[in-house]
């Protein structure tokens, strides 16, 4: 079940064009040193269903983004309550979601973002399992017997540092070419008139509330 769920996982990131392999010659003692390590963590449901979850260990970016370029803003506790007084007052249909693969789907556009990450294992097998004809030249063999694989990621991943800063940019662009306007006091609250009615998101990460006066719409806005 294990094995499974991580070729499922893999299968996904490449299918949404995560991954750029990168010949290891082409890289620095330096960059060797500065790649991330991959981690694939496994979760058993309620259910007993295994679901994988692959991370970059974005530890070894600490120290080397300064904070203010790294960090995504939350919305505001008393957005939250705030929101939800005028949901309730308004007797709005409310709804709370989390946005599936939100990191992934996140495209890096500045080329200095793009980091070097390193399979090893049984992950980098797997991966080329997927994508023979993609990775299969580039996976080595490292001095302890293990299979390496060095990949530049191409879409953000969860552990990577500026993730979050990315997805919310992305998720702002998103929203406001469909006519919602952020809130001026809480980069986190957006608004747009929808039938005749006001529809509010507030976010925190992937994890958001929507609410409108029709059940309808805010099943339009999730789907």
């Amino acid at each position: 079940k294990g094995e499974e769920a991580v070729s499922k996982e893999l299968k996904q990131i490449h299918l949404r064009d995560t991954f750029e392999p990168v010949s290891p010659k082409s890289l620095s003692t330096e960059e060797k040193k500065a790649a991330l390590e991959s981690h694939l963590f496994l979760k058993q449901k309620r259910d007993m269903s295994v679901k994988g979850r692959m991370v970059a260990g974005g530890d070894k970016q600490r120290g080397t983004i300064p904070k203010i370029e790294a960090s995504s803003p939350t919305v505001a506790t008393e957005s939250v309550l705030l929101t939800a007084t005028i949901d309730a007052t308004e007797q709005r249909e409310v709804a709370t979601i989390d946005i599936p693969n939100a990191f992934v789907q996140t495209k890096i556009e500045n080329e200095e973002d793009k980091v070097v990450m390193r399979l090893r294992g049984r992950l980098a097998e797997l991966m080329v399992m997927i994508a023979p004809e993609v990775y299969s030249t580039f996976i080595i063999i490292n001095k302890k017997g293990e299979s390496v694989l060095y990949v530049r990621l191409k879409n953000a991943l969860y552990g990577i540092l500026k993730a979050a800063l990315l997805f919310y940019k992305k998720l702002v662009r998103d929203l406001e070419s469909i006519g919602f306007e952020l809130n001026p006091y809480d980069p986190c609250v957006a608004n747009k008139m929808i039938a005749g009615k006001q529809m509010t998101l507030c976010w925190h990460v992937d994890d958001m509330k929507i609410s409108h006066r029709d059940v309808e719409v805010v099943d339009d806005m999730i789907l």
